[in-house]
């Protein structure tokens, strides 16, 4: 049975840092091979009187995608290109879903796709896909030290962390 685990966060990152006092501080888990977050927003990050901005979606999606091609591949990654559709309005006083998944990988580049969800009626906001550069094993090691293991399991923990670290 596969069951939901609770991602490390980044620092000060914007949308996943858990000491960024202006940050989002998304709680992000692995569900097999998708990243989930559950969220609702403050008034503050409005676009159009109501709606959630056209960029916090884009960020919020590029976030669950990045952990899932980090999960899907075992390295960091960096943004290489994203694309998004905006397919209806999402009202900043809603709860939502973002899921992030791996469609693809090859020795470069990790392929993904994301969805906003509006969890009141249960219909898609934004769509997306992405491109992800993979990173050599000595950045990943680099920059999986820094992230904040807080409340993730050991198996998380150990995933993230065994890059130079042989069993």
């Amino acid at each position: 049975m596969v069951f939901m685990e609770r991602l490390p966060g980044y620092g000060r990152c914007f949308m996943c840092g858990r000491v960024n006092p202006r940050g989002l501080r998304l709680e992000l888990f692995v569900d097999g091979d998708v990243v989930i977050t559950e969220f609702k927003l403050e008034d503050f990050l409005i676009g159009y009187e109501g709606i959630i901005h056209g960029g916090v979606q884009a960020g919020i999606l590029d976030e669950v995608m990045w952990w899932a091609s980090s999960w899907g591949s075992g390295k960091a990654t960096y943004t290489a290109d994203m694309s998004i559709r905006y397919k209806r309005p999402a009202p900043i006083d809603h709860r939502f879903r973002a899921i992030g998944k791996v469609t693809r990988m090859d020795n470069r580049f990790v392929y993904t796709e994301g969805e906003l969800v509006d969890l009141e009626d249960q219909k898609v906001c934004t769509t997306a896909s992405a491109r992800y550069y993979i990173l050599s094993e000595e950045k990943s090691r680099e920059l999986f030290r820094l992230l904040d293991y807080s409340n993730c399991s050991e198996e998380i923990k150990k995933r993230y962390l065994k890059l130079g670290n042989p069993d």
